[in-house]
């Protein structure tokens, strides 16, 4: 039997985005090298494992037991390497990874202790930054090895991207504002509030999508004060000057006195990713990847 685990990794990518096109998105591969891998897959196994429907892809029954199994098969495979790489490691450079604190402080540290059971002459060294074009440059000059960052980054071909968690996106108001008594919002209730937050150095992609520019019904997005860290913003809220739309996991970081928290909840979830240089051979990031995945899916909507 000819089964390739990049054949287990296609059908995995399909079944999570329903659809060919994302998939191959995921994958960094084109969309007819993800349907022939599909076709590799299904004539290995001996009969069809998705449906093509015109609303997406789903998986046959057949195709739900290949997923299952295929899993468990990459995950082992996956350990299976990193405990080889970590074993020929005798005396191993630190692993430097760029992180925002409100970010992971409600995993990193458990994810740390992890690799150092499994890689006691591991030294895990922190790299903090404040905005992407901060996290990018760490990897690009070698200050990080890898990073825990906010998708989207813009198409960027020199990462390998492995998205971990979803988190609801919230917005901070200042007190008094006509919103703050809501128990909830709506991206149409924020028309004409300013937006904080940065914007210099960053994908017109990434703009658009921190900042919901533009908004469903057409209508642009006002472009508040920037700023580069989470204080920044914070401060500028609290002085009146608009509103910042962060991820949950901001929330509980950062306790305010004056300022109210509400969930958006109609917009699009941010997703956390571990990425890292695409050419990098750093033996320890498969079991970086490997134990942030195991710490993160109890406790989060985690996505492969």
């Amino acid at each position: 039997m000819d089964l390739s685990l990049r054949l287990l990794q296609a059908l995995a990518a399909v079944a999570e985005e329903g659809s060919m096109t994302r998939a191959a998105r995921q994958l960094n591969l084109t969309q007819q090298a993800v349907s022939s891998q599909i076709r590799q897959l299904e004539k290995v196994v001996g009969t069809p494992l998705v449906y093509r429907l015109s609303t997406g892809i789903e998986l046959t029954s057949a195709g739900q037991v290949v997923l299952k199994q295929g899993e468990a098969l990459l995950l082992s495979a996956q350990a299976m390497v990193s405990e080889a790489r970590v074993a020929a490691a005798t005396s191993p450079e630190p692993l430097r990874i760029a992180f925002k604190a409100q970010s992971t402080a409600h995993f990193m540290p458990e994810v740390e202790a992890a690799m150092r059971r499994q890689a006691p002459e591991l030294e895990v060294r922190p790299v903090a930054v404040h905005t992407l074009p901060d996290e990018l440059d760490a990897l690009l000059d070698g200050r990080a090895d890898a990073a825990f960052l906010w998708l989207p980054i813009g198409d960027d071909p020199r990462f390998t991207i492995h998205p971990l968690l979803a988190e609801e996106r919230w917005v901070a108001l200042p007190p008094g504002h006509p919103l703050s008594g809501r128990t909830s919002l709506t991206i149409a209730d924020l028309a004409g509030v300013p937006v904080i937050g940065p914007r210099d150095g960053m994908p017109a992609a990434v703009v658009d999508f921190w900042f919901i520019d533009p908004r469903p019904d057409g209508s642009r997005a006002v472009f508040g004060p920037q700023a580069r860290t989470p204080e920044e913003c914070l401060h500028l809220v609290a002085a009146g000057h608009g509103c910042w739309i962060a991820p949950a996991s901001t929330v509980t970081y950062f306790a305010h006195p004056r300022l109210v928290w509400l969930p958006l909840v109609d917009a699009a979830p941010n997703e956390l990713a571990l990425i890292w240089p695409r050419q990098s051979t750093n033996p320890y990031l498969a079991l970086l990847l490997e134990e942030t995945r195991r710490v993160c899916t109890p406790g989060s909507r985690a996505v492969r």
